[in-house]
């Protein structure tokens, strides 16, 4: 797909502003969004605002996809495919972790970094006051995406 700034900037803005801001704000209606069988949320809520700015929606449905998991402490997780970025500094996955009584709330994104005529990804997060942290290069596997997330929530203090 040809790079089409609307596009871009309605991502943008979706998964570095609303979704984290969302996400801290109404955690309990994110999570039952998101745990709801069938409601593919993600590919709704990007089809909707794309087509807001008036560009035609340029992904197909499968190209979205969640799947839950739940580390061993009992923290649960949301892990989030999105379509494959098209430029630097979009997400091509979003983590969400949650802890059950929802006190522990992280959020965190594998972004697309060029380099070299190639994209590269990185592992980032973004906190409740909206600020973003750069956690470097990451594997793009899905388990090797929740190790490291895994490994950052364990070393990370409340």
């Amino acid at each position: 797909m040809a790079f089409n700034r609307n596009i871009y900037s309605t991502r943008y803005e979706i998964e570095q502003k609303s979704l984290p801001e969302r996400f801290y704000e109404t955690p309990k209606e994110v999570i039952a969004s998101i745990l709801e069988p069938g409601n593919n949320t993600f590919y709704k809520l990007f089809k909707i605002l794309i087509e807001r700015t008036g560009e035609q929606f340029p992904y197909r449905e499968e190209e979205f996809s969640t799947k839950c998991f739940k580390f061993t402490d009992g923290t649960f997780g949301c892990f989030v495919t999105l379509p494959k970025p098209e430029s630097v500094m979009l997400c091509a996955h979003i983590v969400y972790l949650f802890s059950p009584d929802l006190k522990t709330l992280k959020f965190f994104t594998v972004e697309s970094d060029e380099f070299i005529g190639h994209m590269n990804y990185k592992l980032c997060s973004i906190d409740k006051e909206g600020k973003h942290y750069n956690h470097g290069g990451c594997p793009m596997t899905p388990s090797g995406i929740i190790a490291k997330v895994q490994e950052l929530y364990n070393g990370a203090s409340d």
